[in-house]
């Protein structure tokens, strides 16, 4: 016995209804019939069919016309044809409209039957097809989300939460966070998985640019409009619409968009219509919308209908325990990505990266690893392979006001403090100090020699 699975049988001969009816309930199937073309579109409207079974010639609305119509309501739909009048052009004509099966008249009940289920078990395959690329897709995404801290592992929690209801999520943060790669997360976990990720970034677009992209525009709309253009809101029927740098919207734009975010319903620029869609909304600021709302610069009501849920993407000085974590994944990537065999990172090179402060977050760490494996000449990633800004910070950070110091200290002094805070902060070890100091080896040899004589004594007798 086959699955629940709905089947609208469709003929204007009433002998041929019931022998349809018979054959399919029958074998377990849920049947429904209609006598014409046009009941059945009007029955399809409603949806729940996953099988239609039609016949070509009917009058009024014929079958191919169901056909179409049958896909543009739901593209999932199999449509079986069947009729008396069988020839290779009217095979082929069904075929192209996506007809699964062509069953000539008169039919054997059992060649239906068959392909009937096999149409069946093709669809239930790639309903299985289907959710599990949306299992590996969240893994893959929510995976992407580097991290045991615990405020890594509470956006985790959040996610999971929201994901699967249709709630508007406010993922706020500093820049470079990863505020998308948590919008992205909690659309691939979500029922609307297999709809569209539409990002848009409200703060690089001017307001008239922003109004097109989004609402799209009609022929004729303004200069240079030769045709309509389908926006982004209606890209993401069916899935998920993130709307990145939110804060930075004009009041204008504010209005609009809360227009549509009461109703889910626009109008395209020159348009007279009004287009509904079936959207999620995530947005992401690194303001302070509660303090924008109090200055006046962002609408209250705005703000109440983006901000149902938040989420905090919390800043990279706050997961410290991360950096370590998030140092193998983007080495792992970046060196797969140039094809160079790096394994690792030097203590004292990760040592330096845990002790800045990030002020561009996750993104300047990744930026600062791809610098590191680009130009790295061995196996590890060392000290003088990262950033020359991050390392002179590094140095900078270790104590050595330059500013404070009187005006009669000399250069020899100057060098010799500037030596001495390098090899403080690599442990000692000259060949480091060496390359950050951007000098050989025997050069800082002789230079500590005039500085602290005993430290060169055993390098001296060897």
């Amino acid at each position: 016995m086959p699955e629940p699975f709905t089947i609208l049988a469709v003929d204007d001969e009433e002998t041929m209804l019931r022998v349809l009816n018979r054959t399919l309930t029958g074998a377990g199937f849920v049947v429904e019939t209609c006598a014409d073309g046009g009941a059945a579109r009007d029955r399809l409207r409603g949806g729940g069919i996953d099988l239609l079974v039609t016949d070509l010639t009917m009058p009024g609305l014929d079958g191919f016309a169901l056909l179409a119509e049958a896909h543009a309501f739901d593209p999932e739909i199999i449509v079986i044809v069947i009729t008396a009048f069988s020839s290779v052009e009217s095979a082929v004509k069904a075929m192209k409209l996506g007809a699964y099966d062509f069953i000539p008249k008169p039919f054997d009940p059992e060649h239906l039957l068959l392909v009937v289920q096999r149409a069946f078990d093709n669809r239930k395959l790639r309903q299985e097809n289907i959710g599990l690329r949306k299992v590996l897709s969240e893994r893959d995404h929510l995976g992407r989300i580097v991290g045991v801290s615990r405020a890594i592992n509470e956006v985790k929690r959040l996610i999971d939460k929201v994901k699967a209801t249709d709630g508007t999520v406010l993922i706020s943060g500093e820049s470079g966070t990863g505020k998308e790669l948590i919008a992205r997360a909690i659309h691939y976990g979500s029922p609307r998985a297999a709809g569209n990720f539409v990002p848009i970034n409200c703060g690089a677009l001017p307001d008239q640019l922003l109004e097109s992209e989004l609402f799209g525009y009609e022929k004729g709309a303004f200069s240079g409009a030769t045709a309509r253009k389908i926006g982004l809101l209606q890209l993401a029927d069916g899935g998920t619409l993130f709307l990145d740098e939110v804060g930075t919207v004009s009041p204008m734009m504010q209005v609009k968009l809360l227009r549509f975010l009461q109703d889910r319903s626009f109008m395209r620029l020159g348009g007279t219509e009004l287009v509904q869609v079936d959207v999620r909304v995530l947005a992401a600021t690194n303001e302070d919308l509660a303090e924008a709302v109090k200055a006046g610069g962002f609408r209250r009501d705005l703000y109440y209908r983006l901000n149902v849920i938040t989420i905090t993407a919390p800043p990279l000085r706050e997961r410290l325990e991360d950096i370590l974590l998030l140092c193998r994944h983007f080495l792992d990537r970046h060196a797969e990505k140039l094809k160079r065999k790096i394994t690792g990172i030097t203590p004292e090179a990760l040592e330096m990266l845990q002790a800045h402060p990030w002020e561009g977050n996750v993104r300047e760490l990744e930026n600062c690893i791809e610098h590191a494996v680009t130009l790295s000449e061995g196996e590890t990633i060392e000290i003088c392979d990262l950033p020359p800004a991050l390392r002179n910070a590094a140095v900078g950070d270790s104590g050595c006001a330059f500013d404070t110091l009187p005006l009669t200290c000399s250069l020899a002094d100057l060098e010799a403090l500037h030596i001495r805070r390098v090899l403080e902060h690599v442990g000692g070890n000259k060949s480091q100090a060496a390359k950050i100091l951007g000098i050989d080896y025997t050069t800082l040899l002789r230079k500590l020699k005039n500085i602290a004589p005993e430290e060169t004594a055993g390098e001296e007798r060897q």
